[in-house]
C-alpha cells in the first residue's frame, strides 16, 4: 500500500482490532464497504483475491480453470495468513475463504469477522453482468451456492445487512459493532494456539 490516509479516528487506536476482516458472498460489497471503513480509521485496505492475483500474475477466473479450485484455496490461504504480520488493516476476503473451520479459526484468533450479508436478488443484480464469477453462471446456481454458505457465514462475530443500503450507512453500523469489540479470549498460559494448517 502506498501509505495510511489521515483520518479522524472514531475511538483510540488500541480500542479497536488491529485486523478486520470482511467475510460474505461475493458481490455484497466487501471491497466497496472495506476502503470505505479503511478511509475512516485510517487503515491500509487489502483484498485476498488481488493479493493472490498479484503473487499468480493471473485472475482468479485464469486460476480456476488452468489449476482448478483446490490450488486457488492454497494461494488463498497463502494470501490470509500473509496479513498475520500486517497492523491496522481492513482485509475484504474471498466469498469462499470464510467457510473452512480453520480459516475461521485463524482470523477469530487474528482479529474480527464481519459478515456483510445481502438478499438472493440483491447479489444476483449486482454479479449477473460480471465476468470471472468461476463458481457459477446461472440464478439457480447460485442461489444454491449463497444457501449452502449462509451457515458458516453466520459464525463470523458480527452481520451487518449490506443489501441496497448506502455504503456510509452500512460502515455506520460495522463501526457501532467496532465500538463494542472486546477482543479475543485469552488463552491459559499452559495452552498452545493451534496449528494455521492441518
Amino acid at each position: 500500500m502506498n501509505g495510511r490516509r489521515e483520518a479522524e479516528h472514531i475511538r483510540p487506536r488500541g480500542a479497536l482490532p488491529e485486523r478486520i476482516f470482511l467475510v460474505g458472498f461475493m458481490g455484497v460489497g466487501k471491497s466497496t464497504v472495506g476502503r470505505a471503513l479503511a478511509g475512516r480509521l485510517g487503515y491500509d485496505f487489502v483484498d485476498t483475491d488481488e493479493i493472490v492475483e498479484a503473487t499468480e500474475g493471473r485472475t482468479i477466473e485464469q486460476l480456476f480453470h488452468e489449476r482448478g479450485e483446490g490450488y486457488f484455496r492454497e494461494r488463498e490461504w497463502d494470501a490470509l495468513v500473509s496479513l498475520a504480520a500486517r497492523t491496522r488493516i481492513v482485509a475484504a476476503t474471498g466469498g469462499g475463504l470464510f467457510l473452512a473451520p480453520t480459516h475461521q479459526d485463524f482470523i477469530r484468533r487474528h482479529g474480527v469477522s464481519v459478515w456483510l450479508d445481502a438478499p438472493l436478488e440483491a447479489i444476483w443484480s449486482r454479479v449477473n453482468v460480471a465476468a470471472g464469477r468461476p463458481l457459477f453462471t446461472t440464478r439457480e446456481e447460485l442461489a444454491r451456492l449463497l444457501a449452502s454458505r449462509r451457515d458458516r457465514y453466520a459464525l463470523a462475530d458480527y452481520r451487518v445487512p449490506a443489501g441496497n443500503r448506502a455504503v456510509d450507512e452500512v460502515v455506520a453500523e460495522v463501526l457501532a459493532h467496532l465500538g463494542a469489540w472486546a477482543g479475543p479470549e485469552p488463552r491459559p498460559a499452559d495452552s498452545a494456539p493451534p496449528e494455521d494448517r492441518t
